[in-house]
């Protein structure tokens, strides 16, 4: 299966998003036909150009809008144009879900409710068209996985319809602290707005994993250029690529070691009991941990304690966070990113003479298939019918 990476790491925007994805192959029609579904064809013209910015070759799109047609200013209009329209189920759906992350935003930002939320640049044609054509470009590349580079924070101001505001606008810093985004500081050359709320926000509803992936079999690359003049050039790439992450990409190598990223949490306690200790380690393993190993530790001035550790999916770290600091004493947690190898896997179930087990199979490297049956069924098999597991 193919992957996306957006790599927006010198800007993002709604228009960039949607003009990378068309260079890296979504047929135009696909755009087109999102102005006839959604009722505005009449109104406005989608245009691809191939031009280049600061030396970078790339696509730029633009709205040529052919007659003014009232804007939509909250969230409510939004989602009447866009639930009304013939767009297909999912593009509906995750245009809606752009729209109310800028809602929750901006709510909290103006301190209202989001229904009484006025969008006023992002509540404009071109927007609700830019959010469109990204959802309905991924709906066609269905890509196994999308991610994302951190964005930049831009710096300096930007004239907006609340007046004069600094960059990154409070919109953009409430989207990154609501869903968890990190951003990051470029040189000074860098200035302006270089992310924009929409474009952000269409990496909060698609993002799988931010960062760039381990490793990329990299198939195509798309160029979308930005409208804003600055002093480097403003483009953002979609690169496609085999995930080398992903398991049994094609029978040709799947026997070959799969590597993924994991995180480990570690946490020293030595003021619980062993009944929290052990109750702690449950809930760990409940909320998604990998797996949850303790040993015993020798504290300052001669404590006992115990070490506790979690391999965790990075998917995974923020709500076993919560675990660590809402159910246990430690008053600090140590994590770190590494990566591990692993054989090729996968689990199915099989009809035996005791009813249907799961069997584990795997693959080492010379092609030898192994196979392992579930311990957790042959438990229950060895309780109902009196057995022994061996």
């Amino acid at each position: 299966m193919n992957s996306i990476f957006i790599d927006c790491s010198i800007g993002i925007s709604g228009d960039m998003i949607a003009s990378a994805l068309f260079d890296l192959g979504v047929p135009k029609n696909i755009f087109e036909v999102n102005l006839v579904n959604l009722k505005i064809h009449n109104y406005c013209n989608l245009i691809f150009s191939s031009e280049h910015s600061k030396g970078i070759k790339g696509i730029r799109s633009s709205i040529k809008v052919i007659q003014e047609k009232e804007l939509f200013r909250t969230l409510d209009d939004i989602k009447k144009i866009l639930i009304s329209s013939s767009l297909n189920k999912y593009t509906k759906e995750k245009a809606i879900k752009v729209f109310e992350v800028l809602a929750k935003a901006e709510a909290s930002v103006h301190g209202v409710h989001t229904s009484n939320v006025h969008f006023h640049e992002i509540g404009s044609i071109d927007s609700l068209i830019d959010v469109v054509n990204v959802c309905s470009a991924i709906d066609y590349l269905r890509p196994d996985r999308v991610y994302f580079e951190k964005p930049p924070t831009g710096s300096g101001t930007i004239s907006t319809s609340h007046g004069v505001l600094p960059v990154p606008v409070p919109t953009v810093l409430e989207i990154a602290r609501q869903n968890e985004i990190p951003l990051v500081s470029l040189n000074a050359s860098c200035s302006g707005e270089i992310t924009t709320p929409t474009g952000i926000a269409l990496m909060a509803v698609f993002a799988d994993k931010i960062g760039q992936p381990l490793f990329m079999d990299i198939r195509k690359i798309g160029v979308g250029l930005g409208h804003k003049d600055f002093l480097h050039p403003n483009f953002l790439r979609a690169i496609m690529f085999r995930d080398c992450e992903n398991q049994f990409s094609n029978k040709e190598d799947n026997n070959r070691p799969i590597c993924q990223p994991i995180v480990i949490q570690e946490a020293w306690i030595d003021d619980s009991t062993p009944e929290d200790i052990a109750i702690l380690i449950e809930r760990l393993r409940n909320s998604g941990a990998i797996d949850v190993a303790s040993q015993s530790v020798d504290m300052k001035k001669g404590r006992k304690g115990v070490c506790i550790k979690v391999i965790s999916d990075p998917k995974k770290v923020f709500s076993l966070r919560e675990v660590w600091f809402n159910y246990s004493s430690t008053l600090g947690l140590r994590e770190s990113e590494i990566n591990r190898w692993v054989l090729p896997r996968h689990s199915c179930k099989y009809n035996t003479t005791f009813g249907k087990i799961t069997f584990k199979h795997s693959i080492k490297p010379n092609g030898q298939i192994l196979v392992k049956p579930e311990h957790q069924d042959l438990l229950e098999i060895s309780l109902k019918t009196g057995i022994s597991i061996e």
